[in-house]
């Protein structure tokens, strides 16, 4: 479409990119603005946003205490990723709950459902089941989501079909753009520094968030500028200490750039803290019981 076209009817264009920028508090503060006239479905929408937003900033409370069971469906599946994200120890009572939804033909197509069960079958690293459900993409977040989940699988392919239905879609939209930058990221070669430029552009047309700024760290990380990956992930660090993408990605700028053992500790020990079943820490039991294991082959050989 023309640029700007789809930005006169959407009232909600900066509540949603704001969100999708992974500028939480943003979005939240848009969302409250008083100018803010919305239509009875924007308004419901509105609410599922921020709700989204309350998660992403470690607040469930919030969702757990306002959602209740008479809601409706979208707002209830938000509810559950609340209780996923916050409760792991729930996830099993959770996925039982969702794949009784997604059989249910009263709910079994609501799009935010769909959505979310995606995101939490990707979490599960259920990517097959992930695809599944977000296989009919109705909306541009789902088909973004289907980019995500294929990159995961490491079909490329899959994933730039998903990037390019997006472009038709909504060509200019924030989250094509990104969807765009991801499967060229992973193109890697000359692509890497098309996606470089598109999370610079978002960065400098809104703000740079650690979203963006990891973003482009990983284009440096690709091509193993790891110095330069540093500079925008110390940045992304102060302005949020706890964010796992940065916390992760730091570690790996560590290894290349041969920091001290204590400066890895300390991300590890926070990432430990802030997402204690991170990838990244399964992995370093994994290292750890290899070390181990190779230790002690030394010891008795």
């Amino acid at each position: 479409g023309e640029k700007g076209e789809g930005r006169m009817g959407d009232d909600l264009f900066s509540v949603k990119n704001e969100f999708y920028l992974g500028n939480y508090q943003g979005a939240i503060n848009e969302a409250q603005s008083s100018d803010l006239i919305l239509s009875p479905p924007d308004e419901k929408e509105r609410d599922i946003i921020v709700y989204r937003c309350y998660i992403e900033l470690g607040q469930s409370d919030v969702v757990q205490s306002e959602i209740g069971d008479g809601h409706p469906t979208a707002l209830q599946a938000v509810k559950l990723l609340s209780t996923y994200k916050t409760n792991r120890g729930m996830a099993e009572m959770v996925m039982v709950t969702m794949k009784q939804w997604l059989q249910d033909s009263a709910t079994c197509n609501n799009p935010t459902l769909l959505l979310i069960a995606g995101l939490i079958f990707m979490e599960e690293g259920e990517l097959e089941e992930a695809a599944k459900v977000l296989h009919a993409g109705t909306t541009l977040e789902m088909v973004s989501l289907q980019v995500q989940v294929y990159l995961k699988m490491a079909r490329v392919d899959m994933a730039e079909k998903s990037a390019a239905l997006m472009a038709r879609m909504e060509d200019d939209a924030t989250l094509t753009q990104l969807s765009t930058a991801w499967v060229n990221m992973n193109l890697g070669g000359d692509k890497l520094s098309d996606a470089f430029y598109t999370f610079q552009e978002l960065a400098d047309k809104y703000s740079e968030t650690p979203l963006l700024l990891n973003g482009m760290a990983s284009c440096k990380m690709h091509q193993c500028q790891f110095e330069e990956a540093e500079k925008y992930l110390l940045k992304a660090l102060t302005k949020s200490s706890t964010d796992p993408l940065t916390l992760q990605n730091l570690i790996v700028c560590a290894q290349h750039t041969r920091k001290a053992p204590e400066v890895v500790n300390r991300y590890l020990a926070t990432l430990g803290r802030t997402a204690g079943d991170s990838l990244l820490l399964k992995r370093k039991e994994q290292w750890d019981a290899a070390f181990d294991t190779a230790a002690a082959g030394l010891a008795t050989s």
